[in-house]
């Protein structure tokens, strides 16, 4: 592996990548949450926040586990505790790419012919599953690039 920085450094770079997306993600469980229970007038109302597909009670749920989650892969990248992994990359690249390309063609579909699809039309949610699926891309790259041949 020929790097022009120590992996140490890269993957720290890395981590600030992951960071990103990951604040990105969180503004959207802390808008969703602060529309949901106390509404400002400056957001989206809480209906575009979601579209329907789980009661707001379990999406909370599930995304408070995507935050730990992410925190703790963000915290690994960040203390140079990961070791990069050229087929777990691979998954990651692919189980990215396809959940990419869905929420792609979601949007796609929400802001032509489908917008008024309670699923497909929900603008602000897949902006945000887009936000998630780089996350697993950037993650993959990584590992896919720094990992063992």
């Amino acid at each position: 592996m020929s790097t022009q920085f120590p992996l140490k450094e890269i993957s720290i770079r890395y981590g600030y990548g992951l960071l990103a997306l990951f604040i990105l993600f969180c503004f959207r469980v802390g808008a969703q949450s602060l529309q949901r229970w106390a509404p400002v007038n400056f957001l989206p109302p809480f209906e575009d926040w979601q579209s329907g597909a789980l009661p707001y009670e379990l999406l909370l749920a599930f995304q408070i586990g995507i935050i730990v989650f992410c925190g703790l892969i963000i915290s690994k990248f960040s203390n140079d505790n990961v070791r990069p992994n050229r087929k777990s990359g691979i998954i990651y690249l692919l189980i990215g790419a396809v959940y990419f390309s869905v929420m792609l063609f979601r949007l796609t579909a929400g802001l032509t012919f489908a917008g008024d699809h309670v699923w497909l039309g929900a603008i602000i949610p897949t902006l945000f599953h887009l936000v998630l699926a780089a996350f697993v891309l950037l993650t993959g790259h990584f590992h896919y690039k720094f990992g063992k041949k």
